[in-house]
């Protein structure tokens, strides 16, 4: 087996008999992998990092060829994001935007642009800025770098520009022209300024994307869209997303 170093971010962490954690790790140079952490719940000092979900730490282990699950020997905290942790709603916001990661990322897929836009989240939502606009952006940009973002840029059916109004159809993943809208549950009307939004965020650089301001109707129609569409397409639901909604209300 290869000793290898990584940079990680913990996304969820198991009990594993009764004194080792089976930790989920997103790392920058091999995607998200499992890894075993034996006798820490017997000797917490055993290594440098409690692992708590969304911290940052440097992990040697041993990579196995044979399973997924690989020996982690040495963890290093790097950055605990205490700011974060000091407020239950900016906790929420984080611990949904791994949870997202977790159930889109493949495992042991490598993805540094994934890996450098949770540490870019994470950085920004610890800095004070809201975590309800980098929420938005992180989702928007996740789905454009996994390939699973909703078509915006034609009609999915005509593959027309649409110029007049438009509709979002969830079920077929993208925009709907007035003719060939099919109307059913599945469609609604959206918005030019939330079609542009979107595409605005996904083009433009991280920075960018979080300048821009946006109305109440574009912040809660995005929110809808996005959530409507992970639910349909991805079929996944992360557990955090319903504590998150209990405190945003």
């Amino acid at each position: 087996m290869a000793i290898v170093k990584a940079e990680v971010i913990v996304l969820k962490k198991f009990d594993f008999r009764e004194t080792s954690l089976i930790v989920n790790f997103f790392s920058l140079e091999y995607g998200r992998l499992n890894g075993l952490l034996k006798g820490i719940r017997k000797d917490p000092r055993k290594f440098a990092s409690s692992l708590e979900p969304f911290s940052c730490n440097e992990i040697i282990f041993y990579q196995s060829h044979k399973s997924d699950l690989h020996l982690v020997s040495q963890c290093d905290l790097k950055d605990n994001y205490n700011f974060i942790r000091k407020d239950i709603k900016t906790t929420a916001y984080a611990l949904y935007l791994i949870d997202i990661l977790r159930l889109l990322m493949p495992q042991e897929e490598k993805n540094p642009e994934s890996y450098r836009l949770i540490t870019s989240a994470l950085k920004n939502i610890d800095s004070g800025l809201d975590p309800e606009k980098v929420s938005r952006v992180f989702l928007i940009k996740l789905l454009k770098i996994t390939g699973f973002k909703p078509r915006l840029d034609g009609c999915i059916i005509c593959d027309r520009d649409i110029n007049g109004p438009a509709y979002f159809n969830v079920r077929r993943g993208g925009l709907l022209c007035p003719s060939c809208n099919t109307n059913d549950v599945y469609s609604s009307n959206i918005l030019k300024g939330t079609i542009a939004s979107i595409l605005h965020i996904e083009h433009s650089p991280w920075p960018e994307a979080l300048r821009l301001g946006l109305n109440i109707q574009v912040k809660e129609e995005l929110e809808r869209i996005l959530k409507s569409f992970m639910e349909f397409h991805l079929q996944i639901k992360a557990n955090s997303q319903e504590f998150l909604e209990t405190i945003k209300q």
